[in-house]
């Protein structure tokens, strides 16, 4: 197949990418997080658009592989919607991670207000047990050291640390992991190394859509470099 019909086809397959890509960007710019159910909403048009960014790299990869002279101009072509993917995710988890600090923070302040609310019950409790014992002498003390025990639950109580449950969006959040990968970047010395023996005969796997096209455009049964080309008659009885 000529390298320009290729290159027409990738244009093809991106377009439909691109617009989507667009969509999902307007979604996401304009959701302003604010509780668990926007956050679980951002974080699920992530793990959404990290799955379209792994179809673009497939669909790329599988454009490129058979090519050779053209696989800069492919690779500059998924650039900017890869880099557009990429800067999206970044939005979008700045926007989680804003949430999920506020959250914090709030959780934070709720102890420090349960710990100050604590200590002042304490004291009253304190001072409530030494005016039973005055004016009921020793025989309210039992009385007393109950009330004085409960305060001191409450304030043991509200000293532990905050504890903030993990929220649907941030169960949703992605992982960036880094992986060693290959790239074929000129596809006949990758067939010398393999027929120096110097990789496996099972890395070049043939793009059986991409030589179906060829036999139907030339029409003629012979082998070229290794093809054979040749007509398959079914028969369907109705």
């Amino acid at each position: 197949m000529e390298t320009s019909t290729q290159k027409a086809l990738a244009v093809a397959e991106l377009n439909p990418i691109v617009t989507d890509i667009a969509a999902f960007a307007g979604t996401i710019e304009g959701i302003d997080v604010a509780d668990e159910e926007t956050q679980g909403q951002v974080g699920d048009l992530v793990k959404m658009m990290s799955h379209r960014r792994k179809k673009l790299e497939d669909k790329r990869t599988s454009l490129v592989q058979p090519l050779n002279g053209v696989v800069n101009e492919i690779n500059a072509l998924f650039k900017p919607p890869r880099d557009r993917i990429d800067e999206i995710i970044g939005i979008a988890k700045k926007k989680m991670n804003r949430f999920a600090q506020a959250q914090v923070a709030l959780e934070a302040e709720k102890k420090r207000q349960e710990r100050e609310e604590a200590e002042r019950e304490r004291k009253e409790a304190a001072e409530l047990a030494e005016a039973l014992k005055k004016k009921a002498g020793e025989e309210a003390a039992p009385i007393a050291q109950v009330v004085v025990e409960e305060a001191e639950k409450k304030v043991e109580k509200a000293a532990k640390p905050a504890k903030v449950a993990p929220t649907r969006g941030r169960e949703s959040s992605v992982v960036v992991t880094k992986t060693w990968k290959a790239e074929v970047v000129d596809i006949l010395e990758l067939v010398k190394a393999v027929a120096d023996g110097k990789l496996p005969t099972h890395v070049l796997e043939p793009n059986m859509t991409a030589l179906n096209d060829i036999a139907r455009e030339l029409k003629d049964p012979g082998t070229i470099n290794g093809i054979r080309i040749f007509q398959d008659v079914s028969t369907a009885v109705r």
